[in-house]
Order: structure tokens, then sequence, then C-alpha cells
């Protein structure tokens, strides 16, 4: 199989919180596999037969993380849980945390010991640009807002407007 997805699960103490931080960071996911095309022949290999979805999985509860701390090939995905305070997202824009939370994940996909993770590293490590925060930001609200594309993210920057939006919480 190919890696097709890139996730992110946050699993706080409080549902609220889970909720809030589901609503307004999932899509990240969804979005990230435009950075995943350029690189589709190395996402795929007989390591990564079966499995097509690559997660970190962020725990508030020591309790609740299967495998801390550790690559793990659990169904159809490669998994790494770690204690993280989610707490420490609340008081920050969506896309500040994306931004922070890409570079963990790059730093922690260097380390799998699957080649099809570790080609992930570069493209999590790769900064937003400026296309990348307008394109990234209907993803990061609930519900979703309007995909805009580079071509209009690209208008939207030299007119110095704000995309459309739905709020960013």
């Amino acid at each position: 199989m190919t890696i097709a997805s890139v996730r992110i699960y946050f699993y706080p103490i409080t549902q609220d919180r889970e909720q809030s931080l589901t609503f307004s960071h999932w899509g990240f996911a969804e979005w990230f596999c435009r950075r995943l095309k350029p690189i589709r022949d190395q996402l795929r290999g007989s390591e990564a037969k079966g499995v097509n979805i690559v997660n970190l999985m962020l725990h508030e509860n020591p309790e609740h993380a299967w495998f801390p701390n550790e690559w793990r090939q659990r169904a159809n995905s490669f998994n790494y849980s770690l204690m993280y305070d989610l707490g420490t997202l609340e008081n920050q824009q969506p896309i500040e945390n994306i931004q922070k939370l890409m570079q963990l994940y790059a730093i922690l996909a260097e380390q799998a010991p699957w080649p099809q993770v570790r080609v992930l590293a570069p493209q999590l490590r790769k900064p937003l640009s400026e296309i990348d925060k307008v394109t990234l930001l209907p993803y990061l609200q609930w519900p979703r807002g309007e995909k805009i594309s580079d071509a209009q993210a690209k208008r939207i920057l030299m007119s110095n407007q704000t995309p459309p939006s739905r709020g960013t919480r």
C-alpha cells in the first residue's frame, strides 16, 4: 500500500478540550495530503503492506497511551503515542499549533523504523509558506471553510485580503 494520510489525534483529559482541538486542528490531515503528492512513490513498499495511515497520538493521560514513546504498527496504521500537555494548545491559534506540531512530528518521523514514515520528516519539517497558511486556514475550523487553491491564495495575499472564514476556532 501507499501512505495516504498523516494524522494528529488529540486525547486530552476533558471532553471539552478534545472537541475543541479536534474541531480546530483535525483538518490538518486532509490539507497535508497535498505534501504527500510529490513523494508518493517513496510512500509505498513492502514495509507498508496493508498500511496507509501514519498517526501521531497526543495523550494527556499516560494510562491511555498505547506503547508510549514507541513507533508501532496497528492494523492499517503506523502509530506513535506521546505524552503531551494539550492545554498548551488552547491559547494559541490553530495555525501556530500546527506549525509547532509539524516540527515535533518531523523529529519523531525521523526515528521511525519504516522508510515510508522517515520520508515524511522533510515534508513535516518544511515551514508553512504564506500560501500554505492561507490554504490551510479553512481546514482549521468547523464546519470547514471553502477550500482555497494556491492560485486563489496568491491573489488573496497580493490583495492583502483575508480568506473567507466562518471562524478560526
